[in-house]
């Protein structure tokens, strides 16, 4: 022992032991700075692998995704078509067939107002005296034609030349001013015809030509084809035209539209014309011919009684679309809504029917689009009796009506009223957009309104919900949705009831005529 000791000096401890230069142990300090760098680039790198990884998994996606297969073409029967040379032929062949029938009217006529004199000065009490020309054609061999409406109106002398160019008066067999359709005469015998086709067989894409007289350039001829069938326009509740792109100008009216058979399968009547030069313009590859059908119908008529009687109920009908249809707890084309029955002197007036009446049969036929119902009412003979299915507040009714004569002073038939003063009772312009006044009942008597209540428009704010709606001053506010409005409170109170996005139907009176608009509230 006493050797190991001496080996490695193993010294003993004594009472003076003393540790030299020690001092206290300090616990280590991270740097902050440094793990927040350390935090940052390692978010950053595990962003940019999650889009990486985003990056690839899209692009192997895109390019490994199955790909829908286009089914392949279907075999078809070879179309054969005629060579231009065939067609040319064809072109010639149908032109000589009808261009005999066809025929060349000028018109004579007065208009009403003052003529004037050569310095521009009119003569109070003379009817001015203006000249206009169609065209026609011969539709039996003793010298009826058929021709436009506007073509013949107003004539105090007519004037037809016929293919040779030789002249003939002619007379005024019968006019429909609703379906622009006229039958003339001229003595003779043995003439050419034309042969009216079916027009239901027409389709689009066929081929067409159109004969006539377009500025006064007598027997011109152009091709084209149907571009449409059924088009309707408003104000000729009778007729469904024939659009075509074949040239057609003014001076063409009256004239036939033929088919690749020779016959006739409509009767050119109007053009879509751009204006040039402050005047209207020629054509622009948009024509419309009156279907041959119609013509063939109106024929028989304008003969016999040289004129057209119709039917006549006496209501104005809207399409009851969805706002309408809610405000009134129905279902959408469920009927035709009742806009206003103008008379109580009509058919319907004195049958009781009113405005806010659902339509939804008549003659025991259902009615679903305002067209069917006029054509079902116009069908029927003046002094039937017919069956008219409604709802009126949610409860079916019926009536029976007595059918009258349309006539053309029931056409042209229009209160016009004033627009009505400021009252008392003004609303503010709140989520409409218009300031309303209440209508007293003195002033719903001195302007003769149609209900005796509601709010007038005084302002209506541009670009608001109420203008977007079509909504005027001097309007008179009967209804919002399913609320009647008899004051401008009432008015006020209802639009606050309207939830954003809303689209409710408005009973208002213009002009003495009942009428409904769709307004949607922003």
């Amino acid at each position: 022992m006493e050797d190991f000791q001496n080996e490695y000096k193993i010294e003993e401890p004594t009472d003076n032991f003393q540790v030299a230069n020690t001092q206290p142990i300090e616990p280590v300090r991270r740097d902050r700075s440094s793990a927040r760098w350390t935090w940052l680039f390692a978010s950053i790198l595990g962003a940019a692998l999650i889009i990486a990884v985003a990056v690839i998994q899209a692009t192997y996606l895109r390019t490994n995704r199955e790909i829908p297969e286009l089914p392949p073409s279907r075999a078809t029967t070879p179309i054969s078509t005629p060579s231009p040379a065939e067609l040319s032929n064809s072109f010639r062949e149908i032109t000589k067939a009808i261009k005999p029938s066809v025929v060349y009217i000028e018109n004579t006529g007065t208009r009403r107002g003052d003529e004037q004199s050569e310095f521009g000065l009119p003569f109070p009490g003379r009817p001015r005296r203006e000249s206009s020309a169609g065209s026609g054609f011969i539709v039996t061999q003793d010298g009826y034609i058929l021709t436009n409406n506007h073509v013949v109106e107003n004539a105090t002398r007519l004037e037809v030349t016929l293919s040779d160019n030789k002249k003939l008066p002619a007379r005024v067999i019968g006019r429909d001013k609703e379906t622009d359709l006229a039958v003339i005469r001229i003595e003779s015998s043995g003439l050419p015809i034309a042969v009216l086709g079916d027009s239901d067989d027409v389709q689009q894409g066929d081929w067409v030509l159109a004969l006539g007289s377009p500025f006064g350039f007598q027997q011109t001829l152009t091709a084209g084809i149907v571009s449409a069938t059924g088009r309707e326009f408003p104000g000729s509740q009778f007729s469904r035209y024939i659009q075509t792109d074949a040239s057609i100008n003014p001076g063409n009216s009256g004239g036939p539209l033929i088919n690749m058979s020779g016959e006739v399968i409509g009767i050119n009547t109007m053009i879509i014309s751009e204006p040039r030069f402050g005047g209207g313009g020629g054509n622009v590859g948009i024509g419309f011919a009156i279907a041959s059908n119609t013509a063939r119908e109106v024929f028989a008529k304008l003969v016999r009684d040289g004129k057209v009687s119709r039917g006549y109920l006496g209501v104005f009908v809207i399409e009851l679309d969805a706002p309408k249809a809610q405000s009134l707890g129905l279902e959408p084309g469920s009927g035709v809504l009742v806009s206003d029955v103008p008379s109580d002197n009509s058919p319907a007036g004195k049958a009781g029917l009113r405005s806010g009446d659902v339509i939804t049969a008549f003659d025991g036929k259902s009615v679903r689009l305002p067209r069917e119902l006029t054509n079902a009412v116009a069908s029927l003979p003046v002094g039937k009796s017919v069956r008219v299915d409604f709802v009126r507040e949610g409860k079916n009714e019926s009536v029976t009506v007595e059918l009258a004569e349309r006539t053309e002073e029931v056409l042209n038939a229009r209160r016009s009223q004033p627009v009505p003063p400021e009252q008392q009772g003004e609303a503010e312009p709140g989520r409409l957009g218009l300031f309303a006044q209440t209508v007293t009942p003195e002033k719903a008597q001195e302007l003769k309104l149609r209900v005796a209540s509601g709010a007038v428009v005084v302002f209506v704010q541009p670009g608001s919900p109420a203008a977007e709606a079509g909504l005027l001053h001097g309007d008179i506010i009967h209804r919002l949705g399913r609320t009647e409005i008899k004051s401008a409170d009432d008015l006020t109170a209802a639009s606050k009831t309207l939830k954003e996005g809303e689209k409710i139907a408005v009973q208002i009176e213009r002009n003495g005529q009942l009428v409904w608009l769709n307004l949607t509230l922003e």
